[in-house]
């Protein structure tokens, strides 16, 4: 490697760990780390940066702060979800964070910290919305996406106990929702006040297939961090399942026994699977830049072509988040 560029990268990894957020999200990120330290500081700069890159269009100037700052809130509250599903495979702790924006009152005081965190990150999200011109008619979509991101993470736990009992297509239908695009675009059009509304059903069109080239582009990019944890949902190590690369028992003694995932990790590689998916990354984001929209208060091609750059921010992340 180039030591300018090594220098550069090491320079950027700083950059993002000492990111300043908002004054909201860094107490929650602070109460985050002492509930997951494991998580680091990389991921939320990295989040901060990425999110303005792929807002709707129809966010107006003057309500791209507020906009992003309840984005970056709304991710709080999945990470936290997504960290009880798959690095602490707490069942319970998970549903009952998934089950907050469905209560009419917070979670005991004696409820998980983590789940404590999820809660506080979804009121503070509510707050944040109230002074957004749209709030009252989103909110129900808004619970609805995070759902789904709900059931897409169940899914996800399940992959990863058995990637033989799942397929490529079914993790990517299934989980792509974890990406939470949806729940983004929903807080998005919360702040746009002179968006059509007889354009949605083209936007969540677009969202969609978005949605998967983004979650195809994370898969490349964390799957031998994920399988270093034991957690083997990644698409990457499903479909090296199910192309018979790796056999369902070397990938249960993977999961539990970590003297075996280098060897399960470097067979992955050799056989050139991790280049398949990436090939299926292009197809997708070909695919997506390709569509158009007859719209007028959205530009929905340059939000999808926007996953591009969401890609090299990826890249650069590899490992990390």
């Amino acid at each position: 490697m180039d030591p300018d560029s090594e220098s550069t990268d090491a320079s950027d990894v700083r950059a993002l760990r000492e990111r300043s957020l908002p004054a909201d999200v860094e107490r929650l990120v602070e109460r985050y780390l002492e509930t997951v330290p494991e998580r680091g500081r990389y991921v939320w700069g990295w989040l901060d940066d990425a999110l303005p890159t792929f807002r709707l269009s129809s966010v107006p100037p003057s309500l791209t702060e507020p906009a992003d700052e309840a984005r970056l809130l709304l991710l709080v509250y999945v990470t936290a979800l997504n960290d009880l599903a798959d690095r602490r495979e707490d069942d319970a702790a998970f549903e009952a964070a998934a089950a907050v924006p469905r209560r009419d009152r917070e979670p005991s005081a004696g409820s998980d910290p983590a789940v404590r965190v999820a809660a506080d990150a979804w009121t503070a999200l509510l707050d944040h919305l109230e002074g957004a011109p749209r709030a009252d008619a989103r909110l129900d979509t808004l619970v609805r996406d995070v759902r789904w991101a709900c059931a897409g993470l169940r899914h996800g736990a399940h992959a990863a106990a058995n990637p033989a009992a799942v397929t490529y297509e079914e993790c990517l239908h299934a989980q792509a929702p974890t990406m939470c695009m949806d729940p983004l675009a929903t807080v998005d059009l919360t702040y746009s006040p002179t968006f059509d509304p007889t354009e949605e059903p083209a936007v969540r069109e677009a969202v969609a297939l978005a949605e998967s080239v983004a979650r195809v582009g994370n898969w490349l990019t964390t799957w031998e961090r994920e399988l270093a944890e034991g957690d083997l949902a990644n698409g990457v190590v499903v479909k090296a399942v199910e192309d018979g690369v790796v056999t369902p028992e070397a990938a249960r003694a993977a999961r539990t026994d970590p003297s075996t995932r280098p060897s399960f990790r470097d067979r992955i590689v050799d056989r050139g699977v991790e280049r398949a998916v990436a090939r299926d990354w292009r197809r997708r984001f070909r695919r997506v830049t390709g569509a158009s929209w007859s719209v007028d208060t959205v530009d929905l091609e340059g939000y999808v072509s926007a996953m591009a750059g969401i890609r090299r921010r990826q890249d650069a992340g590899r490992g990390r988040k």
